[in-house]
């Protein structure tokens, strides 16, 4: 289970909205000062990020919590997410290398354009497709909530 800290910013019955701060790698690598690729996330990234949850736990505005997200999930998501897109994309190159110059499209660059096209559509049907699973294996959970701090 991928644990992340959160704090409850809303509460609804049983549907507790979260938000956590977003952590990059970036802040911890010894190269930060000269790489453009973490100034790029610093600076377009988002950093907070809010989840809506089902949980029987009795929470209140601003407690802190811990919630999970099972390794499973994000290992099928990625590999749906990222693998599949780049085999479309491979196999639509490969064909269309072999199909292309029998209509006298002979330059590789023109197989970009059907493989691109391809790629995009497999990649918003996975992505729609996935969304739509009420699979427990990608729905994160509240795992704990922290008591609340009396001033």
């Amino acid at each position: 289970m991928i644990e992340e800290s959160a704090t409850v910013v809303a509460v609804d019955g049983d549907s507790v909205t979260v938000e956590s701060a977003i952590k990059s790698t970036c802040s911890s690598c010894q190269a930060q000062s000269d790489c453009g690729t973490g100034a790029i996330s610093r600076a377009l990234a988002p950093k907070m990020q809010r989840l809506t949850l089902s949980t029987p736990m009795t929470v209140s505005v601003g407690q802190s919590v811990t919630i999970g997200v099972p390794e499973a999930g994000v290992l099928s998501a990625s590999a749906w997410l990222y693998l599949l897109p780049l085999f479309m994309f491979i196999g639509c190159f490969s064909l269309a290398s072999y199909f292309l110059p029998t209509i006298g499209l002979t330059h590789e660059l023109w197989g970009i354009l059907p493989s691109t096209i391809a790629t995009v559509i497999v990649y918003r049907y996975t992505a729609k497709k996935l969304q739509r699973v009420e699979s427990a294996k990608y729905r994160p959970v509240l795992l704990k909530a922290e008591p609340l701090e009396r001033v």
